[in-house]
């Protein structure tokens, strides 16, 4: 049986849209509350949106010369332009904890990746010591050799006969 993965990726994506609204919806009725922030914040924004919009549009239409566009009325410009501020929050927002994870994952990868050079260097050094240690026990063991045969000699000058099959 299979069994689908649990979309967390839409779920973090609609976690963070539902907390982000509150926010944008705070700022846009703030901006349709103030005076400066409606005439210098939210509407100039809002009047080039549509300005873009009505040029885009005419030239798709087929328009080639100078296209006049009218401005947008006040409440209109600051609804709009509401709506544009309230749109950037969301994504500034959303971009925010994009970074963020992607910053947390890079900071993972980076440990992960010390971990595996500290078990690496802890290898090499494990195996450089066993290394030393067999040579070590290899010049005993010739050592130890080398005396068995001076026995063997010394033993075998006095006439004693050993065993060697050992």
């Amino acid at each position: 049986m299979v069994v689908a993965a649990f979309p967390l990726g839409k779920l973090a994506y609609l976690a963070i849209k539902q907390v982000s609204r509150p926010i944008a919806n705070a700022v846009k009725s703030g901006a349709k509350k103030n005076n400066f922030f409606k005439r210098f914040v939210c509407m100039p924004p809002a009047q080039f949106y549509n300005w873009t919009q009505v040029v885009i549009k005419m030239r798709f239409l087929g328009s080639e010369g100078k296209v006049n566009v009218r401005k947008l009325s006040e409440e209109v410009a600051v609804d709009l332009g509401a709506e544009l501020i309230g749109e950037a929050v969301v994504f500034t927002i959303g971009a925010a904890t994009l970074i963020a994870e992607y910053v947390r994952a890079m900071a993972a990868a980076e440990r992960k990746e010390e971990e595996k050079e500290k078990a690496f260097a802890e290898l090499k050094s494990t195996v450089q010591e066993l290394g030393l240690l067999v040579e070590k026990q290899d010049a005993q063991l010739r050592s130890l050799q080398r005396f068995n045969g001076s026995i063997h000699t010394e033993l075998k000058n006095k006439g004693i006969d050993i065993r060697t099959d050992l």
